[in-house]
């Protein structure tokens, strides 16, 4: 019996240390390859199995990420206020399904209730332009959470959508949430946070600041890449944000709390252990939303179907187990935050550069907990190939190319970025390599007429009309429903005749 019970024991230990050297082998090389600097934790069963961290905190002072180095963690900000939501349910002090108004009075939409902006079907207007004009006419104004009602009022914003008919993600929801938190407790957003969910769980490395560009001393400092070919990251601090608003914003609750892995683990355990919310309410955040018509929310995450609760997202798929969790992206940033329910695996991720591929990580994290085949997250082939060609190595990006149609294992190459790298080329009024970076696409993506209708733009935009109207032709062969095409094959044709 005790050799039976200590072969059981070895048995474990030698599949966690071949997990562990996996799991070692994949964030290594995702380091390596500029797609992953920062913190992994891994537990099953509420106990760590892998815990590391990789590359700088700040690359320029070469200060190595440590266990205690703080991340903001972006849009998994919003399970903390959805939890908070939540709390204050499970206590009888609000009803979910009560009009938002009810709680911020002046709010100018009566039928939309707290319950859709955790949800995301409210229908609020996005906050990419909503304040153009306050930003325009008070320049140095920093627009936070108690700005947006007044501004919905003064341009008296119409809904994009009947409250609960369709699903749209959107920050403006949580950060009225927020302020329902605040409202109802009668204590701001971060001291709720601490008192009811940082506190309990003992996170004692977690905070939400009230300033988000005032960093603390343990806080990484952020990388990205200045454009869809640069192959070297450069600190955010030197950019400028495409959205206006995010240079003019302080918003919280929908993003903002800065946190470690270990951190995040505990709230995890703490939560999925009914510690600080109750199992009818964490059950109420993981059940999938359904809309007015009787149909679940679904949408894509990077190829897998999946479907959204009270904060939460959730796959459709079940059959490894009930996975939740939320990601998080600002520029210079990728998070994420999973949860196996069936099988008790957690898995935090928080990388300081925004193009770790997050979902495609987790992938191959899970199919290492199963013993499964996996695969590594390569680089980007339109960055490196786009880096090529603004450099001037034409003869070397086409040999690029050539060698990933022969063998594609050694690259990651997806119809977006390309269609992006593109059209970023044909901005710059750089024609001649945005042609190139097309007619490379259709190689990789013959089936595309997504590739071939933008093909045919940049074409167009080139001079090209006769060349256009092929690429026009062969876009609407493979997708004989686009309107589009069609237009632009009768405009041209139009064009050519005058000619």
């Amino acid at each position: 019996m005790r050799r039976i019970f200590f072969l059981i024991i070895l048995t474990a230990f030698f599949s966690t240390t071949l997990s562990g050297q996996e799991f070692n082998t994949l964030f290594s090389t995702l380091s390596k390859n500029n797609l992953f600097n920062g913190s992994v934790l891994i537990s099953q069963s509420d106990k760590t199995v892998f815990s590391n961290s990789y590359g700088y905190a700040n690359i320029e002072k070469k200060e190595k990420i440590t266990n205690q180095s703080q991340f903001p963690i972006a849009s998994v900000t919003k399970t903390f206020t959805a939890t908070g939501i939540l709390q204050l349910k499970q206590k009888g002090k609000l009803n979910i399904d009560d009009s938002v108004q009810k709680y911020l009075q002046d709010f100018p939409y009566p039928n939309i209730t707290i319950k859709q902006l955790l949800n995301n079907t409210s229908g609020l207007a996005q906050y990419y332009n909503l304040f153009d004009t306050v930003i325009k006419e008070q320049p140095e104004k920093i627009i936070s959470n108690q700005d947006i009602i007044p501004t919905f009022i003064r341009f008296k914003t119409p809904l994009s959508f009947v409250p609960g008919s369709q699903w749209d993600y959107n920050n403006l929801n949580f950060c009225l949430a927020a302020m329902i938190i605040e409202k109802v407790s009668g204590m701001t957003y971060a001291n709720y946070m601490a008192q009811y969910i940082f506190d309990p769980a003992k996170m004692k490395d977690s905070f939400v600041p009230l300033n988000r560009k005032i960093k603390k001393a343990n806080q990484v400092e952020l990388y990205t890449y200045p454009n869809s070919y640069s192959t070297q990251l450069v600190n955010t601090t030197t950019l400028k944000d495409p959205f206006v608003i995010s240079e003019k914003s302080n918003f919280y609750g929908n993003g903002g709390i800065v946190s470690t892995a270990l951190d995040l683990q505990k709230y995890l355990k703490a939560l999925f252990t009914y510690q600080i919310l109750g199992k009818k309410e964490l059950e109420e955040a993981l059940t999938a939303t359904i809309l007015n018509d009787g149909k679940k929310v679904s949408y894509q995450f990077e190829g897998k179907e999946g479907s959204y609760g009270l904060g939460w997202a959730m796959y459709t798929d079940e059959s490894n187990g009930k996975i939740v969790f939320h990601d998080g992206l600002i520029t210079g940033l990728t998070s994420i935050l999973l949860h196996n329910i069936t099988k008790n695996e957690s898995l935090v991720l928080l990388s300081s550069i925004g193009n770790s591929p997050v979902f495609p990580i987790s992938n191959a994290v899970l199919q290492i907990t199963d013993n499964k085949p996996y695969t590594i997250p390569a680089q980007s082939l339109s960055r490196i190939y786009g880096s090529l060609l603004e450099s001037g190595n034409k003869e070397k990006a086409d040999q690029l190319i050539q060698e990933y149609l022969k063998d594609p294992s050694g690259y990651e190459a997806n119809e977006r970025d390309f269609n992006r790298l593109g059209y970023q080329f044909l901005r710059l009024q750089k024609n001649d390599i945005s042609l190139q970076t097309f007619y490379s696409a259709t190689l990789i993506f013959p089936k595309s007429a997504n590739i071939y209708d933008s093909y045919g733009e940049a074409l167009l935009q080139s001079g090209k009309k006769e060349e256009a109207m092929k690429m026009y032709q062969k876009s609407l062969e493979l997708n004989p429903e686009s309107t589009n095409a069609k237009e632009m094959i009768n405009k041209i044709g139009g064009m050519l005749i005058k000619k």
